[in-house]
């Protein structure tokens, strides 16, 4: 199936998967038919949600108040754009397509540390509308629970902290590998540790936490190569297994209150602890860190 370009960017149908055309105020379904709107420069591209709640927008302008000053979304930022000059082949210069970007302060440090920055999409308005504040990008709303719907050829796709929420992530993998260019690739980070994972986890959308290996196979086994695949975030791993354990335990009602509070900026400690991460960062690049509270991957498309 071919896929129509809509400012640069290949997209299909949501409802079956056949090729779009461009037409007047949004594109065209040439398969069956259906149209999908673009209004206030956001393209509809929704056939309908399915599932569970993946993500709730409502938590996405309290993080967008602290994720340029907290230590841990600066630290993510760091170790990602890392990743992209380390493992893909342009540096990112060929255009990053990112796949919820949540409240737009990763993808506002990448443009400015160099990363072309090709468009976005999202399944909810309220973190487009975040993006559109930071960036002038093409943006698209999608569906929770569906493949994205993009064509083939895309050079780099982002997708950070997004896996983790979805039920079918295997599926949403092999149609991100699809959607690559050969040679393409993937750059994604996902919460690690699956003994970390807690009610604050589940309050979070997340349907699960990986380990190191099984990223890795879950990526080979859809056709991915890895090129890079890192634990990050090791000075995490005691605070939150004592915290998610002890926590539950003494306040088994407070999952709101305990989550705020590992987003609060606690001066001094925010300060330590992004120290510690960027020591952490450099280490990481000589010695591989055993483990960590996150990893970050970046996996390719093959050339033929």
């Amino acid at each position: 199936m071919s896929a129509a370009l809509w400012r640069g960017l290949a997209f299909v149908c949501p409802r079956c998967r056949g090729a779009l055309a461009g037409v007047a105020s949004g594109v065209e379904c040439g398969g069956c038919g259906s149209f999908f709107p673009e209004e206030d420069g956001v393209l509809q591209l929704v056939a309908g949600s399915v599932g569970e709640t993946a993500y709730d927008p409502g938590v996405l302008s309290a993080l967008r108040q602290v994720e340029d000053r907290h230590f841990w979304f600066l630290g993510r930022r760091q170790v990602i754009v890392d990743a992209i000059r380390r493992a893909v082949p342009d540096g990112g210069r060929g255009g990053l397509f990112d796949i919820g970007p949540g409240s737009g302060g990763l993808l506002s440090f990448m443009a400015a540390s160099g990363v072309r920055i090709s468009g976005a999409c999202d399944a909810h308005l309220e973190s487009l509308r975040l993006v559109r504040e930071q960036l002038d990008i093409p943006l698209v709303l999608v569906d929770e629970g569906r493949r994205p719907p993009l064509g083939p050829g895309h050079p780099l796709l982002g997708m950070f902290d997004v896996l983790e929420h979805l039920d079918e992530d295997a599926d949403v993998l092999a149609g991100l590998h699809d959607a690559l260019a050969p040679g393409g690739s993937l750059v994604m980070t996902v919460p690690a540790g699956p003994s970390l994972f807690s009610d604050i986890d589940r309050l979070a959308g997340h349907r699960r936490r990986y380990t190191r290996e099984g990223l890795r196979r879950l990526l080979e086994q859809v056709g991915f190569r890895v090129r890079l695949l890192r634990y990050f975030m090791a000075v995490m791993v005691a605070p939150l297994a004592v915290s998610r354990r002890f926590g539950r335990i003494l306040h088994p009602g407070a999952v709101h209150a305990r989550r705020q509070a590992e987003l609060r900026v606690v001066p001094g400690l925010n300060g330590g602890l992004r120290a510690v991460l960027a020591l952490e960062r450099v280490t990481a690049r000589v010695v591989p860190l055993p483990f960590g509270s996150s990893l970050v991957a970046v996996a390719a498309r093959s050339p033929r």
